[in-house]
Order: structure tokens, then C-alpha cells, then sequence
């Protein structure tokens, strides 16, 4: 879940495990699901030792970021309703971390660490993120449940794609009945990931007591074609202790593909078709034409 930074008063570059400049922050654990009073640890690590500025923000779903803490030269200050219940400490030069001593339902959120160099402005300062860990309460009496897997073959209906006029097809893959929501989806075909073409939905939909969620991946059609092709989605469901992969497959049609010299020709046999349809509508009409003023000679003269 990626944070709206228009909620944050500074510039914000959005780490995520990647570096921006010479600035690389990486943040773990990604998921959290405990019961409540059970503790909760995640951690930080930086690249760069200038930003001597660290903070903790919380994230509760469809809210805006809440600043917990600041660790600044190992002291840790907390914002108000934060004081009682978390530490955060500055475990090494370039490492931190966030600790809920016992975790209640209100504490389910997304957490993320952040960090600024010492010599920034307050008023406007870029400040770096960390990926974010999201923190599910599980629910008394529910127990953890893995995901159901089904691919979809694209549908033999299926257009082109009118934006670029290429025959495309697509396979949707749903993943229903787990819990909690802690799922990452992929694709893979014949073994290859795949990025381009992949559209998965932002987040788990909550269904009853369980989730669900979906994903499409579009492909050309002579890819799909092809039934040595295996079209795989992966789903990595996270149950507490470990992340778990689920998947389901599906292989190509045999089919034939139209060219576009094949469509040029269907094209054309289509505009004589219709072209000949006109002619023979027109010559109908003449011979009848030429019936009815045979008929109508013929009655005169018999007058």
C-alpha cells in the first residue's frame, strides 16, 4: 500500500527496498498477524549514515500518516498517544526499530519508517521511506486460512485491444477464501515472470469472513496460442510464521492466428461478398422488371 504523501509536510522519496540517489532504505518484517497482547518488532536499516534523523509513522486503513516517534542520537520522542505501549530505539549506526509491547485491535495498521538528514530545514526537508509493514489483529476464534487458486482462460469473445490494435487476450486469476489479507500476487508463463500486461487488484476484498482478490495478465494472442505455453499464478499468502506460495496453471489453445494478410483477405472476400450482394439485388430487380412488362404485353395483346 503505497502512502499519500500529500498527507506529510516535507518531500518524501519513496524508498521501498530501492535507493534514490545514494539513499537506500529497506524495511522488515512486510506482514505482522499476531493476537491481541501478543508483542509486535519491525525494524529499519539506511545506507547513510548523515540521516541521523529517524522516525516511525503509523498508517490506519483509509486514514492519513500519524507520526509516532523521532529517534534522533538514540533518544526517542514520542508523539502524543504514543507515549505508553511502543519503543523505538536506534539499534546500530544505520539500524532502527518500532516495538508494540502488547499489540490491541486499534493497533492494526501499516507502519513505516523514514529518515532525513541532519542538516535539512524543518519547514522542508526530503525525508526517505522504508517499504512498510502491515499489522493484522487476528481475530478471536478465527484461525488462519490459505487461499484457493483458479485461473481463468480469456474468453473466446474476446476483442482487440482498441487502443493499439493488436489481438490480445486475457487470463484472470482469482484467489478466494483466505485469511488474513497478507497475499502478493504474480505471473508467471513457461516458467518467465511477467510485468508487462499484469493488473492485480490494490488490495484484498473482504467477502464474509474471508478475502478475496484478483489479477489479470494480458497477453498477445500467438502467445496464448501456443499449448506448450503455461500460463502460472503464484500467490504468496503470509500465515504468521511464514510466507506460503499457492498456485494454479492452465496451458494454451491450439488455435490458428489471422495474419494480417489473412485479415486483408477476409476484409476483401467480405467487401466482394457484399459487393456481389448488390449486383445480385439490382440484376433481381431487372429481371423482374423485365417479367412484369412481358406480362403486362402479353395482356394487352390479348385485348
Amino acid at each position: 500500500m503505497a502512502p499519500s504523501f500529500t498527507t506529510l509536510a516535507f518531500i518524501v522519496f519513496w524508498a521501498a527496498g530501492l535507493g534514490s540517489g545514494s539513499v537506500w532504505i529497506t524495511q522488515w518484517p512486510q506482514y505482522i498477524a499476531s493476537r491481541p497482547g501478543g508483542p509486535a518488532e519491525m525494524h529499519c536499516y539506511q545506507n547513510d549514515s548523515d540521516y541521523e534523523y529517524l522516525y516511525w509513522y503509523r498508517q490506519l486503513r483509509g486514514k492519513a500518516f500519524q507520526l509516532m516517534v523521532i529517534v534522533l542520537a538514540g533518544t526517542a520522542t514520542f508523539e502524543e498517544g504514543f507515549k505508553s505501549g511502543f519503543q523505538a530505539a536506534k539499534l546500530k549506526e544505520k539500524q532502527w526499530s518500532l516495538t508494540i509491547s502488547s499489540i490491541q485491535e486499534a493497533d492494526e495498521a501499516v507502519y513505516l519508517c523514514a529518515a532525513r538528514p541532519h542538516s535539512a530545514t524543518l519547514c522542508q526537508y526530503e525525508a526517505y521511506f522504508g517499504q512498510g509493514t502491515k499489522l493484522t489483529v487476528l481475530e478471536s476464534g478465527r484461525s488462519v486460512t490459505p487461499p484457493s487458486v483458479k485461473v481463468l482462460p480469456p474468453s473466446h469473445k474476446e476483442c482487440r485491444n482498441k487502443k493499439d490494435q493488436k489481438r490480445k487476450k486475457t487470463l484472470v486469476c482469482v484467489a478466494t477464501g483466505f485469511y488474513p489479507d497478507h497475499v502478493n500476487v504474480s505471473w508467471t508463463v513457461s516458467g518467465v515472470g511477467q510485468n508487462e500486461g499484469v493488473a492485480t487488484d490494490s488490495a484484498a476484498v473482504r467477502e464474509g469472513k474471508f478475502y478475496r482478490i484478483t489479477s489479470r495478465l494480458r497477453v498477445p494472442a500467438d502467445v496464448w496460442f501456443q499449448p506448450d505455453n503455461q500460463f502460472t499464478c503464484n500467490v504468496e499468502f503470509f500465515n504468521g510464521t511464514a510466507t506460503t506460495p499457492y498456485s494454479d496453471s492452465i496451458n494454451g489453445e491450439t488455435g490458428m492466428i489471422p495474419t494480417e494478410k489473412y485479415l486483408r483477405v477476409t476484409q476483401s472476400a467480405k467487401l466482394s461478398y457484399g459487393v456481389f450482394m448488390v449486383k445480385s439485388c439490382i440484376y433481381g430487380a431487372f429481371v423482374s422488371f423485365l417479367v412484369w412488362k412481358l406480362q403486362s404485353s402479353a395482356g394487352k395483346q390479348k385485348k
